[in-house]
C-alpha cells in the first residue's frame, strides 16, 4: 500500500513538472514599463520568467513604445495585452515562444470580387466580348458593352489572363488582397497581318449559352474578297448552315429561313437591307467594322421581331488618342476611313466612305457588247456608303454616341434593237435602294453592378424596280403587231425608335438584363404591271411617268412596343443557365383597318462546359411582324416591305438547337449542331401572276400565306495553331413550306435551302510578311420553278403554266477562290496587297433564269440562264497610317 501510495505521488509530481514545462506562457510574472521600445520590453520579459522568444526583427515594431503594469499575471496574458495593438501573436515551439507577425487578411472572406475594363491600348476604346479568364482556367468571363468584366477569385496570388482577337495577350499576376478594379490595356498586335495566328493553343476560350459567333473584324478583312473587297456577308456565308443564292445574291438564308428573317443591326439600330448589289456585297464597310455577333439559336431575350437569326455589327469608336486611318483601292471600289480625338481622352470622330468605280467604265464595255448582238444601248451601275460616328465622354462613367449610315445603289439597263423592213424591240430596266440611319445613344455606368444605355433612333429604307418591254413585229402583209408590258415596284419604310435598357450584375455570377422599346414604322408599297390595254390611245413609248399614275401608293402603320427580360446564372461547376421572356405589343393600321397583337415568347439556353468539351442546349420563340413579298422566281427578286395587318397574320417560329463542341490543348476543334425549326403564317408572292398594291386593291387577300419547317445538322472542324489555319464545315438541311393556295396545297422545298453544303478554307503564313489564302465551297443547287408550256394572252403578255412549285434544281454550285496577302512596313504607313483569282478553275455557276422573247424565232419566249464571269482577278491595295 505504501509502494502504491509513493507511486501516485511520483506521478502526480511528473505532470506536474511537464505541464509547466509544456506551457511556458503559463508562468506567472510581475513586469512593469513605461514608454519602453517593444524590444527592450521582450528582452525584459525573456530574462524573468526564463522563457527564450525567438521573432524577426525585419517583421517585427521593434521600435514602439510599450507601457504596462502588471503584478501576478501570467507570461501569456501579458503578451497578448502587448502584441495586440501591434497584429502579433505567438506561437509555443517546445519550451519557446514564436512571435509572428498576424495576417489581417485571415478574418476576412475567403473570395474577392474582381473588377476591370478592357481597353485598346492605341486607342482608348472599349473591347467588348474579350476574353478574362484565370491561369489554371477555374474562372472565365467576357467583356460586356462597357468593356467591363467581373469575377470571383481565391485571395491569394492570381495569374489573369486578358484575350482579344488582333491584340497581343496580357498576363497579370498579383496577389488578390481585397476587391479590386483593373484597367488593362491590350496593345495591337505587332503583325501586319490581320490573321493572328498564335503559337500556341489559347487556354481562355470563352464559350456563351447562345448559338453564337463572336467575330472580330480581323476574320473579316483576312478572308478572301470578292474583287478585293473584305465584306462581312460573305464571310458569314462561309459558316455551317448559313446559304446564299449565287454567289451571295437575294442576302444570307440562315437554317431554312429567308433572308427577311434575319434581324441585322447596327450598332443597336435595325437595317432592312443590307446588300450591296443585290445582296453580293452589304452595306457595311470592313474597315469601320469592330466586331460582329452573330445568333442562329437560342437567341437571347432582347432581340426580338425576326423568326431566324440576328447579326449585331459594332463599329469602331474613333481612336482617343490619336489621327489614324487607312485607304484602300480594289477591282470595283474605293474607300477610306479616317478616326481620331476631337479632344484627346475625352472626344472621338469617325468617318468611312466607299464608293465603286465601276460605272467609269461599265458604260462603255456594255455599249460595246450590245453592239456585237446588233443592239443600241448601254447599263450602268453604282454603289456608295458613308459611315460617320462621334464619341463623347461626359463625366467619368457616361457616354455620347451619335451614328450615321448612308447607302445607295442604282442599276440601269437600256438597250434596243430595230429592223425598218420587220421589227422593234425595246427593254429597259431601272433599280433603285438605299439606305439612312441616324442614332444617338447614351451609356451610363452607375456602379460596378448597374448599367444603362438609352438609344434614339430613325432609319429608312428605300426600293423602287422598273421593267419596260416594248415589241413591234411588221407583218408581211404591212399589219403591225404592237405587244407592251411593265411592271414597277415600290417599297419604302422608316422606323422611328426610342429603347432603354438596362445591365445589373447582383453577383459575379449571375447576370440580368432588361429593358423596353418603342417603335413607329410607316410603309408606302406600291407594286403595279400594266400592259397596252391601259393606255389604248396615247403613243407607243410609255414612259416610267406614266406608269406611277396607274396606282398610288398608301401609307401602312405598324406600332409596337417591346419588352424583354434576360437572367444567366451560374447553377453549378461549368454549368450555366440563360432564361429570357420577351413581351411584344403591336398594333397595325392597314387600309383603315385597326388590329392589335400581343406575343409572348420564351427562350432558354443552357450551356455544361468543362476544360475540353462543351453541350449546349437552346429553345426560343420567335415573332415577327412584318412581311417581305419576294418574287423569287425566274427574274431577279423584287421586294416589298408590308406590316401584318387583319388579314396578314404575324409571322412565328419555334427553334429548337442542341450542339456539342470538343476543344483539346493541340489546337484541334471539332463539333456538331442539331436544330429544328417551325415557321407559321410566311408568306410569299403568288407565281406565275403579278400583284398589284396600291392604295385602291385588296392586296391583303391576294398574298399567299402558309407554314413551313427546317431541320438539319452541321459538323465542323478546326485547327489554329503554328504558321496553319484550317476550317472546314459541313451541312445537311432540308426546308420545306406549305400553303393553300400555292402548289395544289403540297409541300415544296424552298428555293433557297441547300440539302448538301461542304465549305474549307486554309491559311498558310509564308512569313511575317505574306500569307496563302485558299477556300473551296460546294452546295447542292438550289430550286426554282421549272414552266412546262407558255402562251401569249390576248394583251400580248406571256402566260405560264409551271406543273409544280420548285420543281427543278439548278446545277450543283462549286468553286474555288485563291489569294496572296503581302504586307510591308513603310516609314509612314503599313500596306496591305491582296491579290487572288475568284473561281480559280473556272466553274460557270448559274446566277438566275430569266425569261425573254427570242427575237430571232418571231419572238417567241424562251428561258435563258445567266451567270457571273467565270473567273474573275481581284486585286486590292490598302494604306493603314
Amino acid at each position: 500500500m505504501r509502494y502504491f501510495l509513493t507511486l501516485i505521488i511520483l506521478v502526480t509530481l511528473s505532470l506536474n513538472c511537464s505541464f509547466g514545462q509544456a506551457r511556458p506562457d503559463l508562468r506567472v510574472i510581475n513586469y512593469s514599463a513605461y514608454n519602453k521600445p517593444l524590444k527592450l520590453v521582450l528582452k525584459d520579459l525573456s530574462r524573468i520568467s526564463g522563457v527564450n522568444f525567438v521573432y524577426s526583427e525585419s517583421r517585427m515594431p521593434i521600435n514602439k513604445l510599450v507601457s504596462i503594469n502588471a503584478k501576478n499575471e501570467t507570461l501569456g496574458d501579458i503578451l497578448k495585452v502587448i502584441l495586440d495593438d501591434f497584429s502579433v501573436s505567438y506561437k509555443i515551439v517546445g519550451n519557446q515562444l514564436v512571435l509572428v507577425k498576424e495576417d489581417k487578411r485571415r478574418n476576412l472572406p475567403k473570395n474577392a470580387i474582381l473588377n476591370g475594363y478592357l481597353i485598346d491600348s492605341e486607342t482608348g476604346e472599349f473591347l467588348i466580348g474579350a476574353g478574362v479568364f484565370l491561369h489554371n482556367k477555374s474562372q472565365s468571363t467576357v467583356t460586356n458593352d462597357f468593356g467591363f468584366f467581373s469575377f470571383k477569385v481565391a485571395r491569394e496570388t492570381q495569374r489573369v489572363h486578358f484575350e482579344y482577337v488582333g491584340y497581343k495577350t496580357a498576363v497579370l499576376e498579383f496577389f488578390v488582397q481585397k476587391d479590386s478594379v483593373l484597367k488593362v490595356g491590350l496593345e495591337p498586335d505587332a503583325l501586319l497581318n490581320e490573321v493572328v495566328i498564335i503559337d500556341k493553343v489559347t487556354k481562355g476560350k470563352h464559350e456563351n449559352t447562345n448559338s453564337e459567333y463572336s467575330i472580330h473584324r480581323d476574320k473579316i478583312l483576312s478572308s478572301n474578297h470578292l474583287a478585293g473587297e473584305a465584306d462581312v456577308f460573305r464571310y458569314l456565308s462561309t459558316l455551317p448552315g448559313v446559304s446564299s443564292g449565287a454567289d451571295g445574291i437575294g442576302g444570307l438564308n440562315v437554317r431554312g429561313g429567308s433572308a427577311d428573317q434575319n434581324l441585322v443591326l447596327l450598332d443597336g439600330v435595325p437595317l432592312y437591307n443590307t446588300g450591296h448589289a443585290l445582296g453580293i456585297f452589304s452595306v457595311f464597310n470592313a474597315n469601320s467594322i469592330k466586331s460582329v455577333n452573330f445568333y442562329n439559336g437560342g437567341i437571347p431575350a432582347r432581340y426580338a421581331g425576326r423568326l431566324s437569326s440576328v447579326i449585331d455589327v459594332h463599329t469602331k469608336d474613333g481612336n482617343y488618342q490619336k489621327i489614324n486611318g487607312d485607304f484602300t483601292l480594289s477591282s470595283i471600289a474605293a474607300s477610306g476611313t479616317l478616326e481620331g480625338p476631337i479632344v484627346k481622352n475625352k472626344s472621338s470622330f469617325l468617318v468611312s466612305f466607299r464608293r465603286t468605280h465601276l460605272d467609269v467604265w461599265i458604260k462603255q464595255l456594255t455599249s460595246s457588247q450590245f453592239n456585237l448582238r446588233g443592239r443600241d444601248g448601254e447599263a450602268n451601275y453604282f454603289f456608295n456608303d458613308l459611315n460617320m460616328k462621334l464619341n463623347f465622354q461626359v463625366g467619368k462613367k457616361s457616354r455620347l454616341l451619335l451614328s450615321t449610315l448612308l447607302s445607295n445603289d442604282l442599276y440601269k439597263n437600256g438597250n434596243e434593237s430595230s429592223n425598218p423592213n420587220t421589227q422593234y424591240d425595246q427593254r429597259e430596266q431601272r433599280l433603285g435602294w438605299g439606305n439612312e440611319l441616324h442614332s444617338i445613344r447614351f451609356n451610363t455606368q452607375f456602379n460596378k453592378k448597374l448599367f444603362s444605355r438609352a438609344t434614339a433612333y430613325y432609319t429608312r429604307y428605300n426600293f423602287s424596280s422598273f421593267r419596260k418591254n416594248r415589241f413591234e413585229i411588221i407583218l408581211p402583209n404591212k399589219d403591225t403587231t404592237f405587244i407592251f408590258d411593265a411592271s414597277l415596284f415600290d417599297s419604302k419604310v422608316q422606323e422611328y425608335g426610342v429603347r432603354k435598357e438596362w445591365d445589373y450584375i447582383p453577383n459575379t455570377n449571375h447576370t440580368i438584363k432588361f429593358g423596353i422599346a418603342g417603335v413607329r414604322r410607316e410603309f408606302k408599297p406600291r407594286t403595279t404591271n400594266t400592259d397596252a390595254a391601259s393606255f389604248p390611245n396615247q403613243e407607243k413609248n410609255i414612259s416610267f411617268e406614266q406608269i406611277k399614275t396607274i396606282a398610288q401608293s398608301d401609307t401602312l402603320y405598324g406600332d409596337e412596343v417591346n419588352v424583354y427580360y434576360e437572367d444567366e446564372i451560374l447553377v453549378g461547376s461549368g454549368v450555366k443557365l440563360h432564361g429570357g421572356l420577351n413581351y411584344s405589343l403591336f398594333r397595325s393600321v392597314v387600309s383603315s383597318n385597326t388590329k392589335l397583337f400581343h406575343s409572348l415568347e420564351p427562350r432558354l439556353a443552357l450551356l455544361a462546359s468543362g476544360d475540353k468539351i462543351h453541350f449546349k442546349l437552346g429553345i426560343s420563340k420567335q415573332h415577327q411582324n412584318l412581311h417581305l413579298l419576294t418574287n423569287d422566281g425566274l427574274g431577279l427578286p423584287t421586294d416589298v416591305w408590308v406590316p401584318a395587318s387583319n388579314i396578314l397574320a404575324p409571322q412565328t417560329s419555334w427553334i429548337f438547337n442542341t450542339a456539342f463542341g470538343y476543344r483539346n490543348e493541340r489546337g484541334y476543334q471539332f463539333g456538331a449542331d442539331v436544330y429544328y425549326k417551325t415557321l407559321k403564317n410566311i408568306s410569299t408572292f403568288r407565281e406565275g401572276g403579278g400583284l398589284d398594291i396600291n392604295a385602291v386593291s385588296e392586296w391583303e387577300i391576294e398574298i399567299p400565306t402558309g407554314n413551313g419547317s427546317a431541320y438539319g445538322f452541321e459538323l465542323y472542324a478546326e485547327k489554329e495553331i503554328g504558321s496553319n489555319v484550317f476550317s472546314s464545315n459541313y451541312t445537311w438541311a432540308s426546308s420545306v413550306r406549305e400553303f393553300p393556295d400555292i402548289n395544289t396545297g403540297q409541300k415544296y422545298d424552298f428555293g433557297f435551302n441547300r440539302k448538301h453544303s461542304f465549305k474549307f478554307s486554309y491559311i498558310f503564313r509564308l512569313s511575317q510578311f505574306s500569307e496563302f489564302l485558299v477556300n473551296w465551297t460546294y452546295q447542292s443547287g438550289n430550286k426554282f420553278s421549272l414552266p412546262t408550256n407558255l402562251t401569249i394572252n390576248p394583251s400580248g403578255s406571256p402566260v405560264v403554266y409551271f406543273p409544280a412549285k420548285n420543281n427543278a434544281y439548278f446545277p450543283e454550285y462549286h468553286r474555288l477562290d485563291v489569294g496572296f496577302t503581302f504586307y510591308n512596313d513603310l516609314k509612314w504607313a503599313r500596306s496591305k496587297l491582296n491579290i487572288g483569282l475568284f473561281n480559280a478553275y473556272n466553274k460557270k455557276n448559274p446566277f438566275y433564269n430569266e425569261l425573254i422573247r427570242d427575237t430571232k424565232n418571231n419572238g417567241r419566249f424562251v428561258f435563258n440562264q445567266y451567270s457571273l464571269p467565270s473567273i474573275l482577278p481581284t486585286i486590292s491595295y490598302g494604306l493603314a497610317f
